[in-house]
């Protein structure tokens, strides 16, 4: 975690720095701290796996309707995302 924060510290809007930095944070079970660099991440760069990310935080801060419209902007921009589909069957279609 201090590589990736040396990263950020240095370039602050490395979207993938801060993907990962939220990915570390959902699984140390830490969903609102995840959701804020998630939305960094999506404000330097939007991405498929960034939107899916945010979904899952949303998912468990019990935010479905966030949760369904993030895996909807993933799958805006890319129709076939396995992973966005995947949670939004997760949420109930």
């Amino acid at each position: 975690m201090s590589e990736l924060r040396r990263v950020v510290f240095l370039s602050p809007y490395e979207a993938e720095a801060h993907l990962l930095i939220g990915r570390i944070h959902l699984r140390a079970g830490r969903p609102r701290e995840a959701v804020d660099a998630l939305k960094i991440s999506l404000w330097s760069k939007e991405t498929v796996p960034a939107h899916v990310a945010l979904g899952e935080a949303y998912l468990r801060l019990k935010d479905t309707a966030a949760a369904r419209a993030e895996a909807q902007k993933a799958l805006a921009l890319e129709p076939g995302a396995t992973d966005a589909k995947a949670l939004l069957d997760r949420l109930g279609g």
